[in-house]
């Protein structure tokens, strides 16, 4: 398992070093990914493996014609509608900023006096710069545009290296098991049926989750009648494939547009009431249902991989950093487990406690069956009255006996001799 985590951190090394060049060569690989499942439909009926990807592919276009067909003359309307809007909004937006300083000048005549003369100083000393700072927009604009063909041109080279790997994904699997060390091969496939799982169940839930939110946002919005209600509600369900920012970009778009078009608190209301009564229902039924404790990781640890998705890749890397993030807790998991089963960790002479209480029988015919195992392997332990101590208590409550080393439980309750002995010898130390 060290070997593992050891390729592992080389390979976010490599990942990290080589981060533009690989990153359409690994969306390509999450395609595969994502049509092995069909491609081997088609395989196991005696047709080409390539007709999965193409199946895919011709889904996922049919599905954007659909909604261009069906949303677009909406849209079209939603959008001609703010261009109508814009001046009108923009007029409130001037009148309240004019009354704003005017009312600042008038009550406070010396503090506006005294911002007006800083910003005036800040200007005089900051225009000699404007020009070097247009030579770096301008050369910004180039280099945007570098960037954009760049990015055509992995749009271009994403499909056809997702349609190799897809049609020789198993031969690139086989050749990837050939390479792991025979040892650590049985620990290799674990992990890896482990993360295959939880990337299949945050896929499936993760998109469920955000085509619910966004229908939640779309009719919310709609019933508030808020402003460009069928664009801002699908494209906030759309961005809620990014944990937070769908919500964020959608509450602050909706409630800015809602209060310049009506400028009251009743409409700006029911909109902050359709985003929480969105989240809510999220929190409390759509991802404990659809996600699980499976995928389900900290929001510190979400942050830090957005961060780090951003900072590596810009927004695809946002995309696609909550399924890396939840794969790596796997294989955190897997290590440290592996950790503290070593012998590093445990040591020649592991801890063990066995947790009782005065009085139970239970306790006492656990310990009579326990006592001639450890002695056969020259194991001693520890005795602790789980009364002595207000945490003990609490932490075991009835369940004694209770069997602990290395601080994991090894048997609880009532078992028998041979299940007592059997899950000693499973455990790795006694092996």
């Amino acid at each position: 398992m060290f070997l593992v985590v050891a390729a592992i951190v080389l390979a976010i090394g490599v990942l990290f070093a080589w981060s533009r060049i690989l990153f359409p060569v690994l969306v390509a690989f999450l395609i595969a990914y994502i049509t092995h499942p069909l491609a081997s439909f088609f395989e196991k009926h005696r047709l080409p493996r390539i007709l999965g990807f193409i199946l895919v592919l011709l889904l996922f276009i049919g599905f954007l014609s659909f909604i261009f067909l069906v949303f677009l003359p909406a849209i079209v309307h939603e959008l001609m509608f703010f261009g109508q809007k814009f001046p009108v909004w923009r007029g409130v937006v001037e009148n309240t900023v004019g009354s704003l300083v005017a009312e600042l000048e008038q009550r406070y005549p010396e503090a506006y006096a005294l911002l007006q003369e800083r910003l005036t100083q800040w200007a005089e000393e900051n225009l000699p710069s404007v020009a070097q700072r247009l030579v770096g927009w301008l050369a910004g604009i180039i280099t945007s545009a570098v960037g954009i063909v760049s990015a055509l041109l992995s749009l271009v080279l994403i499909p056809v290296i997702a349609a190799y790997l897809t049609v020789d994904f198993r031969k690139f699997i086989s050749a990837l098991q050939i390479l792991i060390p025979r040892p650590v091969l049985p620990a290799v496939k674990k992990v890896g049926q482990d993360v295959n799982q939880v990337l299949k169940d945050f896929l499936r839930g993760q998109l469920l989750v955000a085509l619910a939110l966004g229908a939640m946002y779309t009719v919310g919005l709609l019933l508030v009648r808020a402003p460009l209600a069928l664009v801002i509600g699908p494209l906030a369900g759309l961005f809620s494939l990014v944990p937070y920012l769908g919500f964020v970009l959608g509450l602050g778009t909706a409630s800015l547009l809602t209060f310049l078009e009506y400028q009251d608190i009743w409409h700006l209301t029911g909109v902050l009431i359709t985003f929480a009564v969105a989240q809510s229902v999220d929190g409390w039924f759509l991802t404990p249902r659809l996600l699980g404790k499976r995928v389900g990781l900290h929001p510190v640890w979400i942050l830090v991989a957005l961060l780090l998705g951003g900072q590596l890749f810009g927004l695809p890397g946002i995309v696609v950093a909550v399924p890396v993030a939840a794969a790596l807790r796997v294989v955190i998991q897997h290590s440290v487990q592996a950790y503290r089963e070593s012998l590093l960790y445990c040591g020649p002479n592991p801890e063990t406690v066995f947790y009782t209480r005065a009085g139970c029988l239970l306790c006492e015919e656990f310990e009579m069956l326990l006592q001639p195992i450890l002695d056969r392997k020259g194991i001693h332990f520890r005795r602790m009255d789980i009364d002595s101590s207000p945490d003990l208590k609490e932490r075991f409550g009835s369940r004694v006996p209770v069997l602990e080393i290395n601080g994991k439980v090894v048997a609880e309750g009532r078992v028998s001799a041979l299940e007592l002995e059997k899950r000693l010898e499973e455990a790795t130390f006694y092996t």
